[in-house]
């Protein structure tokens, strides 16, 4: 269970940051793409469907994002923010990963699912659903001043010029063809990319993807096995690309395990129960990637090299070539000098944390990347201060500083 903590202190000069959640809204969106014909559209039920003008292919699109109310067409919440577009996969239906989307609407994150390419007859065409995902990160982008039709306004000044294109199975593969060439692409990531059935297929595209990649897969997963992964990411030309094998996951484990066409492909746990344990560990990768990709979080980048750069038994395997962690000049001087020690670690109840600096941002995360409030910070005196760390469960945590330009994460055990 999450712990919450509050912040207690004497002294103004330490702040603590959290993560806030948000609560979920949802609007159907039928996007429009002039230069093709076909797609998907939402049918229009009580008024609750928005469609965008113009002609051509048809991109139903369910949108969850961050809001001040929970339901339909509720009003966006305060800030700005970044576009996920996530592709389904093969014969299976968006709300399939609702898992996945309302975790990330609620961190703050406007999440895009096309339900187009969704049946088994006819075929799906891969090429156009990479073409549906790439056009959607656009699109999403363009919510930010689009006032036609009217429902749509409620995004105007909300959305952060970033997006991430994403999915599971049949979309992931389509989301190398979406990322292929990509100029306004800030960042790629996938579940168990399948090869898509077009030529080039998605390992060729892969090739045109520049930007950084995450890619999560599965150990025991015998549809898109570790070979098709492997092929996927040694053609991805990034400087920053990331692969890491989950423990004992499958195929149909990515997303709420609700989907009988994908246990049909490979028959996973048979409930969700396995699906929830199996999120948390998958989900821990992709929550700080995203963070620090799409909101330029230099702490989440550094949590996110931590975990898959230390050993774990929820992973048997990964890559990594280059890093998103924090790079400044001060870096040094920070570790040795400002934040020199934490002690004891392991800890029992009382941690001490070395730290002179005059203005000290402080933030604590779990291990799948939750920032926690500080429930007691027992006393600050002139070279750090003295955290109770008795309400915490057993487990790794990350305590995470910033102070000026400068930014260190340390890892610390909770005994």
């Amino acid at each position: 269970m999450k712990k919450l903590f509050t912040l207690l202190s004497a002294l103004s000069i330490y702040t603590v940051t959290f993560a806030q959640t948000y609560p979920v809204g949802h609007m159907s969106i039928n996007f429009k793409d002039a230069s093709r014909t076909g797609g998907y559209t939402i049918p229009a039920s009580g008024g609750t469907v928005v469609t965008m003008p113009g002609t051509g292919r048809n991109i139903g699109t369910e949108v969850y994002y961050p809001a001040t109310v929970a339901g339909n067409n509720a009003a966006v919440a305060t800030g700005q923010f970044p576009i996920v577009v996530m592709g389904h996969g093969f014969a299976m239906t968006w709300d399939a990963y609702d898992n996945i989307y309302n975790r990330l609407a609620s961190l703050g994150y406007i999440v895009l699912m096309p339900r187009t390419e969704s049946g088994i007859f006819p075929t799906p065409v891969h090429l156009d659903f990479g073409k549906d995902e790439a056009l959607l990160a656009t699109l999403g982008m363009g919510l930010n001043t689009v006032s036609t039709p009217s429902n749509v306004v409620v995004f105007n000044g909300k959305v952060l010029q970033k997006s991430a294109i994403g999915g599971h199975s049949m979309g992931a593969g389509a989301s190398f063809l979406a990322a292929a060439n990509n100029t306004t692409l800030t960042c790629l990531f996938n579940f168990a990319a399948a090869t898509t059935n077009n030529t080039p297929n998605s390992i060729a595209s892969a090739s045109l993807v520049t930007v950084p990649t995450l890619m999560i897969s599965g150990e025991n997963d015998s549809v898109a096995d570790t070979t098709v992964q492997n092929s996927h990411y040694a053609g991805i030309v990034s400087p920053k690309k990331f692969h890491t094998i989950i423990t004992g996951l499958t195929h149909c484990e990515v997303g709420n395990g609700t989907s009988s066409t994908c246990n049909i492909g490979q028959a996973s746990c048979g409930n969700t129960t396995c699906n929830n344990v199996f999120f948390l560990k998958y989900m821990a990768y992709l929550e700080p990637f995203l963070k620090n990709q799409l909101y330029s979080d230099c702490i989440a980048g550094n949590t996110f090299m931590a975990l898959i750069s230390n050993p774990s038994v929820d992973r048997v395997g990964r890559k990594i070539q280059g890093s998103i962690a924090c790079v400044t000049t001060s870096l040094a001087n920070i570790d040795n000098e400002e934040i020199g020690s934490l002690f004891p670690n392991p800890v029992v109840d009382i941690l001490n944390v070395h730290c002179t600096s005059k203005t000290t941002q402080l933030q604590v995360t779990n291990i799948i990347g939750e920032e926690l409030f500080i429930e007691n910070i027992m006393t600050v005196t002139t070279d750090g201060f003295k955290l109770d760390a008795s309400g915490l469960s057993k487990g790794i945590y990350f305590l995470n500083i910033t102070s000026g330009n400068k930014k260190i994460s340390k890892k610390f055990i909770k005994q």
